[in-house]
């Protein structure tokens, strides 16, 4: 299906069908890949790729992904900014048309970014125009508060809108979506929505897609049960990270 052919009953049918299933998710990786993978195959015409991602504390995060992390901040020469309670955007979900990418291990840019500074974020283009759009002023993470930029970024919903990925740039004149993907697959919008679930923490979908989506049909993203502060505090509870290999 077409995504702009998305309307308020078919969100709801296809609602119907995953909640179930996440719920009964023994895991945040297993309940996110759950998610990933209906919205690509609901709306497969259109999607290349769907993201789940959300905050997680440093300290509790899978050893390969905290090896990613490190290796993250090393490479900025900022090792001694990353501590137990820093949050960190991890991917948890992700399906597309590539067998590579649906599993979040493969990701090479994205497994995990460690919000240490405003300048590290600032620094990777999409994660800070994410921020941006979703009304998360990246000053809070100088706070040298890590629980209360967790609780600020909770608090944050908004629509993450990148209407012609060839061509979007931020303030710095830096592409926001990696012009290799974007050529490649022909990548046209990108947009996501995002808000809290319990302890304050951010779930994020984002989508690229091969359509041209207008701005009101993304925003219609904006009313999924997952981006639903009241929905995300019945279902959506994190539990183990994932399963051990």
């Amino acid at each position: 299906m077409k995504i702009d052919r998305m309307t308020e009953a078919i969100i709801r049918d296809l609602w119907s069908r995953v909640e179930p299933r996440i719920r009964e998710a023994k895991t945040l990786e297993e309940g996110a890949q759950t998610l990933a993978r209906e919205l690509y195959t609901q709306f497969t015409e259109s999607i290349v790729l769907a993201r789940v991602f959300v905050t997680v504390r440093f300290d509790a995060l899978p050893a390969e992904v905290c090896t990613f992390v490190e290796n993250l901040v090393k490479s900025a020469g900022r090792p001694a900014d990353l501590t137990g309670p820093v949050p960190v955007v991890s991917l948890v979900g992700t399906q597309g048309q590539e067998a590579a990418w649906n599993d979040r291990r493969n990701s090479r840019r994205h497994q995990g970014i460690p919000l240490i500074s405003s300048s590290f974020v600032a620094a990777i283009p999409m994660i800070a125009r994410l921020f941006r759009d979703l009304g998360v002023p990246l000053q809070w993470i100088d706070s040298d508060d890590a629980e209360r930029f967790a609780t600020a970024v909770g608090h944050s919903a908004g629509l993450f809108f990148v209407p012609d990925a060839a061509t979007a740039v931020d303030d710095h004149g830096r592409t926001i979506i990696a012009p290799d993907f974007v050529s490649t697959y022909g990548i046209k919008t990108v947009f996501g929505a995002g808000g809290a679930y319990a302890r304050g923490q951010l779930l994020v979908i984002v989508i690229f897609c091969r359509d041209e989506v207008p701005r009101t049909t993304a925003e219609r993203c904006c009313t999924w049960p997952a981006c639903s502060r009241a929905r995300r505090r019945q279902w959506w509870r994190p539990g183990e990270y994932s399963r051990a290999a």
